[in-house]
């Protein structure tokens, strides 16, 4: 069909010959196609644009199911990334429940300046004021070839402090002869006392006082305080010795223990708190110059009235529980309201929870800065408070859907007014740290060794507890403090 100069595309190719098609082409034609030659090549490219075209055709129906396929993967894959982030989510959430997180540096500043290197004086330990023993050490012969030495060149000092050996430090046993004598006036048969002794016991004074201070001090369990005794000093105790000790402190202590009630009575501030102690509650009230512990069965507002009376006049430092809110002068604990705000921040940092948390700290910030400044005067303290109490009238006022971040707002307007008794009395503390620091050894008693088990042991344990924490806030040695206290309640009984 084709021949030499024939026109194609308007274009003259004289020299132009259809080339045959490939076997591939030849075996693709339908059936009712002749077989190709040279002079019906056009027909069977026609027909072969045919084949072709169909395979297009049918390319494009794959391509087209493919594209919806790799779309549907797509929203697949998107879907998978979302739960994947949720999953995150919620692991951080949940590690930050679990363990605590690492804290920032904070940045230096007048209220937290920059720690000083120690010096090296600071490692070194200090010389004792007196010596107890002097030892020589001499050499005959050398130590490195067993030569004979010539005469002594010179001499250094080093001083060694060390507790005493296990086999010298063992229990004393005493045993007195108390004789009897007859008075003719009052005419009875009388006996003599022996001194340093406590009535009606078997142990002396310095057990008493050990089994005091590791029980309390040193938090140990009975069990561990048998083996110190039988370990260091071979005396060998049982668990109801134990117990007779303790109560034995109690009552030794009970004119102490009056005391300390009548100082956390009369004082111008306390910090109360409250944990758990078994099926009880153990309250923790501090003061400047004494420590009361109390063992209730409940937890209402009855125990702090009954411990610090019904007409108490100071500041009760406390959190924002409701037991305290019979007290008419009250400071809340701004790291309660601090760390609130922040635990919403932790769990959803929406943008209005972190501008909250951030305007909150701010005014604590400013409450610190105003306290360390020295010399202020009554009139400037109530004016910085009264500036402080209308910053927090006004955060409360925002109106908020998330609930969570409403209730912390709705604290700030209801004790706006407790929360600024920090900056008009200066010795009242912003936070209730005295409080929290108080009950902890309680907390380390009760996990080790657990709660009381009566009446008469929570007893004991409140007076022994008070008595003892209030002697180490009198920075007295513990020692003998609580040793002029047994001696006094002996001689006092004889």
């Amino acid at each position: 069909m084709y021949t030499k100069g024939t026109t194609i595309d308007n274009a003259l190719t004289p020299d132009f010959v259809v080339p045959p098609l490939s076997k591939e082409a030849v075996f693709r034609l339908p059936k009712y196609c002749p077989k190709p030659t040279k002079n019906n090549l056009a027909t069977q490219y026609y027909y072969w644009s045919l084949e072709l075209q169909k395979e297009n055709r049918k390319l494009q129906q794959e391509n087209k199911q493919l594209k919806e396929e790799k779309q549907k993967l797509e929203e697949a894959i998107r879907q998978l990334k979302e739960k994947n982030a949720e999953l995150k989510g919620q692991r951080d959430r949940f590690l930050k429940m679990i363990f605590k997180p690492k804290r920032k540096r904070k940045k230096t500043s007048a209220l937290h300046p920059v720690r000083q290197p120690r010096s090296k004086q600071s490692y070194i330990r200090q010389l004792p004021q007196h010596i107890d023993e002097q030892k020589k050490a001499t050499l005959k012969c050398c130590p490195c070839c067993q030569n004979k030495l010539s005469k002594q060149l010179t001499s250094y000092q080093r001083i060694i402090e060390d507790i005493p050996c296990f086999e010298e430090q063992r229990a004393k046993v005493v045993q007195y002869t108390i004789y009897r004598y007859y008075c003719k006036k009052c005419q009875k048969i009388v006996s003599a006392k022996p001194l340093e002794v406590l009535p009606k016991s078997r142990l002396g004074i310095n057990t008493l006082l050990y089994v005091l201070h590791a029980k309390y001090r040193s938090r140990l369990s009975q069990e561990l305080i048998r083996d110190n005794l039988e370990t260091y000093f071979n005396l060998k105790v049982s668990k109801g010795e134990i117990n007779n000790l303790l109560n034995k402190g109690s009552e030794v202590f009970k004119e102490k223990w009056q005391e300390v009630i009548e100082i956390i009575k009369h004082s111008k501030a306390v910090n109360a708190d409250e944990t758990s102690w078994g099926h009880n509650w153990l309250w923790a009230f501090a003061a400047d110059k004494a420590v009361r512990y109390t063992i209730s069965e409940f937890r209402g507002k009855g125990v702090p009235q009954k411990v610090l009376g019904r007409n108490y006049s100071g500041v009760v430092g406390c959190d924002f529980y409701p037991a305290y809110n019979q007290f008419k002068k009250k400071q809340r604990c701004w790291v309660h309201l601090l760390r609130r705000i922040k635990e919403l921040v932790e769990r959803e940092p929406t943008p209005q929870r972190k501008q909250t948390n951030t305007q909150l700290k701010r005014i604590y910030q400013q409450i610190l800065f105003f306290r360390s400044q020295p010399g202020t005067t009554k009139k400037q303290r109530a004016k910085k408070a009264k500036q402080i109490e209308e910053k927090l009238l006004t955060l409360s006022r925002i109106k908020t859907s998330d609930e969570q971040l409403q209730k912390v707002l709705n604290l700030c307007g209801k004790y706006a007014g407790e929360l600024v008794v920090c900056v008009y009395n200066p010795h009242v503390f912003p936070d209730n740290n005295r409080a929290e620091r108080a009950i902890r050894p309680a907390v380390v008693m009760r996990k080790i060794s657990g709660s009381s088990r009566s009446k008469k042991g929570a007893l004991t344990h409140e007076t022994n507890l008070s008595v003892i924490e209030t002697l180490r806030k009198e920075e007295k040695p513990l020692f003998p403090a609580m040793k002029e206290l047994v001696l006094k309640h002996i001689t006092s009984n004889g």
